[in-house]
């Protein structure tokens, strides 16, 4: 009974002292197994007070007049009914008092009809009277329902004691939790042994992916929660099953070490090896993910082709053997994002971006896996920056986003300042990944650690980092800062301020270090927009930003993109280039895309065509929290990429950085088949075409794109297409080949009617309409002009009349 009698004088016994005072008023009249009866009921009862004390604090809060009344939090997990209803009451009043909400709803909700709160999410939040109508204090706010979508917002209340005219505003945030079930979707087939660039003694792809996905499951080890983590491998099919993770792993502090020795196995016994079934590796993520109270999200790495069915179709919403992807654009289904690494194929990149927006996901891709700086600090070039990517992609409803990023060389001695950030207030926890250019043990690992300096404001706070990596023999480090924790005898950190982040060599031959600088932040959410899902070339980007605090807008950010276009066009370089190369047999089915991997592997000259070319977009302001703005010099088809770099300093947040970055792949726009070198022949009763595309702007769409042929006439088929490596195809149709259809690439019409008549001399109208579209104007311009034409004969005809 010690411990019982010490949280009762802790919680205070009003009631039992009462008791206590009845007792010994009347001593006589109770008898001894009364008096026992009732100690004993006495006791449960502080015991219930004390066991409740958590909930009823939990569910009661009080706004106090007349001073400063810190934020509260309300953590409520999703799809769970509020029993009891949480209450909001004042606090220094002495009568009656009036409420009101002091600040404007946050976005979604809906007022209730009496003017006295507001529904959002399933929530109720109702005000015991109309705003500013007198009510007794003793009455509450009540907030109840059933919180149905995740994520966090705010409301702010205002209190008036009617007597006295003192006041108290409060701030409540309401973050509904939800768990997420996430599932890696990762390429072992045989191209994946391929260096990941033409530097020497660069690693192989698989080797660099094990890295990337290693410190991925580092950083989802660190954000923590209740999350889980699956994987799947496909290569000719999908295997073999993940010992660590084939069924969904618990997050927990063996994560990273888990993951980091899972792949590892999965390199030696078998060998990356074989074809490219990715469309079977996401079936079986999708049949992993059947738990539809959580969140949903899978993550596909790919750096081939597919050659396996079923395929992802080129819509990334379905399969060719007509089943659906469980994902779309509305919450609840499956989230998807995607990694793509060295290829030219235009159906391999529209594959991968489609895959992903039509998801709700974003893209990433690389062509050969390594860097490039710009402005505002480090471009996604590297196959782990990817990853970093698509990690804050995918949690992006619960909140990690990335602050900054810095890839700097490393002299032999001295300290190097990596990158200076503000960081805003509120952050839950800052996470600075550190990843240098050479592997080392974990003793040497430690002497990176020890040339690391963390300083906020000018002073020191590095004891308040956490490190923590993937193995014995990694480059990479991660520093963890939980702003909730402190270490013994330091108070507790607050994340606002400035901060500046060093790194020493200490004659290491680090080589370089790559700073990737995330944020933990349930408060300000991000979510871009593309205008234009599947952009060609001459066609405008438009993007839409919408920036928000806890579903409030904030509307004085400085937004902009950063593009990286590619210098020349891709495809069309590949086609003029001489170096055709004998196929050796790898998973890729394409010529093209060998051709690809060894120039860029062995030819500098090539590799100098696609240094990326800067521009910057300023995204203005228009309303609510959203920034719109367009990028208009797609010049060239290929790869672009996209890095946000979103600022704002303002007294409610206080100073921030945010960056996000994207990939996003431009087709070539049009065909001219009269200059695309067309022959037809009937063999057998199948028709032979020779082609080389040309664009009507005068650029080879190049080699790699086999795959992206289709036909619209379902009694057609195509036989084979044999890929020349300099922009030409050689393909076989079969089946009612003297039926009229239309010949698509990438799923641009190219061509109308019977095959064999492809690439001749077109009609008078048809030249009208080509000499139109080549001047900027539409096709269907030829009727205005048509009809003008004829009005202008008609009136000369009317005058020519006596």
């Amino acid at each position: 009974m010690g411990l019982f009698h010490r949280e009762a004088a802790l919680a205070g016994t009003t009631a039992g002292g009462e008791l206590d005072v009845e007792l010994k008023q009347k001593p006589n009249i109770m008898k001894p197994k009364v008096k026992n009866l009732l100690q004993m009921f006495r006791q449960l009862y502080l015991y219930i007070l004390v066991m409740c004390l958590p909930i009823l604090a939990k569910g009661q809060e009080v706004i106090n007049v007349n001073v400063a009344n810190a934020p509260h939090v309300y953590n409520l997990p999703i799809s769970t009914l509020i029993n009891p209803d949480l209450t909001i009451g004042p606090g220094g009043t002495g009568g009656m008092v009036l409420w009101e909400f002091a600040a404007a709803f946050p976005g979604g909700a809906v007022a209730l009809p009496g003017g006295d709160g507001f529904t959002k999410d399933g929530l109720q939040i109702k005000l015991p009277a109309a705003e500013n109508v007198p009510i007794s204090d003793v009455e509450k706010v009540i907030i109840s329902g059933t919180p149905t979508v995740a994520g966090s917002w705010s409301f702010s209340l205002r209190v008036t004691d009617q007597a006295s005219s003192n006041n108290g505003t409060r701030v409540f945030e309401v973050h509904v939790t939800q768990s997420l079930d996430l599932v890696l979707v990762l390429d072992r087939s045989g191209s994946m042994l391929l260096p990941t660039s033409a530097d020497p003694g660069a690693p192989s792809r698989w080797n660099a992916l094990k890295e990337a996905v290693g410190n991925f499951a580092n950083l989802y080890q660190a954000i923590g929660g209740t999350n889980r983590l699956g994987i799947t491998y496909f290569a000719t099919t999908p295997a073999p099953v993940s010992t660590c993770c084939g069924a969904l792993r618990l997050v927990d502090g063996t994560l990273a070490t888990a993951v980091g020795t899972d792949i590892d196995n999965v390199a030696v016994t078998p060998v990356p090896a074989g074809m490219t079934a990715m469309g079977a590796g996401l079936k079986t993520a999708t049949t992993t993910l059947s738990d539809i109270t959580k969140a949903r999200s899978i993550l596909v790495f790919t750096d081939g082709e597919q050659n396996q069915l079923p395929e992802v179709n080129l819509a990334g919403t379905g399969y060719s053997d007509g089943t659906t992807i469980p994902g779309g654009p509305a919450a609840g289904g499956i989230k998807i994002a995607t990694i793509g690494i060295g290829s030219p194929s235009g159906n391999f990149h529209t594959t991968l971006m489609a895959m992903a927006t039509a998801n709700r996901g974003s893209y990433n891709t690389t062509l050969d896996g390594t860097n490039f700086a710009f402005q505002g600090g480090l471009a996604s070039g590297s196959l782990s920056m990817g990853f970093v990517n698509q990690f804050v992609t995918m949690l992006s409803q619960f909140s990690p986003q990335i602050v900054t990023t810095a890839f700097k060389p490393l002299p032999p001695s001295g300290a190097v300042l990596l990158e200076t950030f503000p960081l805003n207030k509120r952050v839950d926890k800052l996470l600075l990944e550190f990843t240098v250019g050479r592997k080392l043990e974990v003793p040497q690992l430690l002497q990176v650690y020890k040339g690391i300096r963390i300083e906020k404001d000018g002073a020191d706070v590095k004891r308040y980092a956490q490190p923590s990596w993937v193995g014995n023999y990694t480059n990479t480090i991660l520093l963890t800062i939980d702003f909730s924790k402190s270490p013994e005898g330091y108070p507790l950190l607050d994340p606002a301020g400035k901060w500046t982040v060093h790194a020493a060599d200490s004659n290491m031959n680090l080589k370089n270090v790559n700073l990737n600088v995330l944020a933990d932040d349930h408060r300000l959410h991000m979510k871009r927009t593309l205008g234009n899902a599947t952009p060609k070339v001459k066609d405008k980007l438009s993007v839409s930003f919408l920036l928000d605090k806890l579903q409030l807008p904030v509307t004085d950010a400085d937004v902009k993109i950063y593009v990286y276009r590619p210098d020349q066009d891709l495809g069309h370089e590949l086609a003029i280039n001489d170096k055709n190369i004998k196929p050796d047999g790898t998973d890729s089915a394409s010529a093209g895309v060998q051709k690809y991997n060894k120039l860029w592997e062995t030819d500098s000259a090539f590799r100098a065509l696609f240094k990326p070319v800067e521009n910057i977009v300023q995204l203005n302001h228009t309303t609510d929290g959203k920034y719109e703005g367009s990028y208009d010099d797609l010049s060239v088809a290929g790869v672009y990429k996209l890095v946000y770099v979103i600022k704002a300093k303002n007294d409610d947040i206080g100073e921030f950085q945010r960056t996000f970055m994207e990939s996003v792949y431009v087709t070539f726009s049009g065909v001219d088949l009269t200059k695309s070198e067309v022959t037809s022949t009937v063999q057998n009763g199948q028709l032979v075409m020779v082609l080389r595309p040309m664009t009507n702007y005068g650029k080879y769409i190049g080699p790699a794109m086999g795959p992206a042929f289709s036909v619209s006439n379902k009694d057609i088929k195509i036989a084979s297409v044999v890929d020349h490596q300099d922009g030409k195809y050689t393909i076989t149709f079969t089946g009612a080949i003297d039926q009229p259809t239309k010949l698509s690439i990438l799923g641009q019409e190219v061509y109308s009617g019977k095959l064999e008549n492809a690439g001749k001399s077109d009609s008078f109208i048809d030249k009208i309409k080509k000499w139109l579209e080549s001047i900027g104007l539409p096709a269907w311009s030829i009727w205005i002009i048509l009809l003008l034409i004829l009005l202008l004969l008609w009136l000369l005809f009317r005058k020519k009349k006596p």
